[in-house]
């Protein structure tokens, strides 16, 4: 009866989300051997930009990337914890974001490496437990798993984890409980932490990792508008001017978005933090099929109140 026996151990294996490793993600590793900048260009087919570089390289454990819009943060970001997942076996790592759905945006990055970027040598069905990639999680055949969590303190609680990152972290409601779940987590792994995000809020737990002496433990990266700029960077000269012009009545949002520096309208009705206190991370966007009517036209359909 041995194949039997051979049989329950697969199973058993399968269940526990590793499986043989093939000589496709051996190559694969071979890759992620020489490290995440090196894997980026040979292995997902970018040349990362000076600041990437200097993000990808650093091996503090607590990160911080206050970067501005379209510089290439999350980019960076979903590159650095792919290249760590291929690198280490059995690892566990977390994506944690302001709603479930922008976390599992950070997963789609990751398939789209995973997919359209690999070398012709690496075919991604033979790096995948189950053959195929999902929408909440990467599971590697070396038994490291990519896994995006919703936006709530108790889910972070209960898994064991060695890395955690935290995407666009200073929009994320009940900050200081869910960095507190963070930080308990890793402390039985010695994890890494990664928090980026754009500016929004100064009464945040993110922007006290970025300013105050407390957390000087922190790596810190700062890129605006102007080190993302072309050829250093993805933002194009032209639409750049553009929306800069457009935004010479709304001053202190261009600083926000694009200098990457808290900014607050002195005027605004509502605060940042009441705006982020009144969100709710659990909520999914709704999507409606056929055709989408305008609330301004007539031409409704005739189950909506009008």
């Amino acid at each position: 009866m041995a194949w039997r026996r051979k049989l329950e151990k697969k199973v058993e294996e399968r269940h526990r989300g590793v499986v043989e490793v093939t000589g496709a993600f051996q190559r694969l590793q071979r890759i992620a051997a020489k490290g995440p900048v090196a894997f980026c260009k040979e292995a997902l087919g970018f040349e990362p930009t000076k600041y990437q570089v200097e993000f990808l390289e650093d091996k503090a454990q607590f990160i911080a990337q206050l970067w501005s819009r379209q510089s290439g943060k999350d980019y960076a970001a979903c590159s650095k914890l792919f290249w760590y997942a291929v690198a280490n076996d059995g690892v566990q790592l977390a994506v944690v974001g302001p709603s479930f759905r922008q976390s599992k945006l950070v997963i789609r990055k990751i398939n789209s490496f995973i997919q359209q970027s690999l070398p012709k040598d690496v075919p991604y069905r033979e790096i995948l437990v189950g053959r195929k990639p999902l929408k909440t999680k990467v599971s590697l055949v070396n038994g490291s798993i990519i896994e995006a969590y919703p936006c709530n303190p108790d889910t972070i609680r209960g898994p064991t984890l060695n890395g955690i990152l935290a995407t666009e972290f200073n929009f994320v409601r009940d900050d200081v409980d869910l960095y507190d779940a963070i930080l308990f987590t890793l402390g039985t792994t010695n994890g890494f932490f990664i928090a980026n995000s754009t500016p929004w809020s100064r009464n945040h737990i993110f922007y006290k990792i970025c300013n105050d002496p407390e957390f000087d433990d922190y790596s810190r990266h700062h890129v605006n508008w102007e080190q993302a700029l072309e050829p250093n960077g993805p933002l194009k000269k032209g639409i750049l001017a553009k929306i800069k012009k457009q935004f010479a009545s709304d001053p202190w949002r261009w600083r926000r978005e694009m200098e990457a520096e808290w900014s607050e309208d002195d005027d605004c009705w509502l605060p940042t933090s009441l705006i982020t206190g009144c969100t709710d991370p659990e909520m999914e966007i709704k999507e409606f099929g056929g055709e989408l009517h305008s609330f301004w036209s007539t031409d409704l359909p005739p189950d909506l109140p009008r």
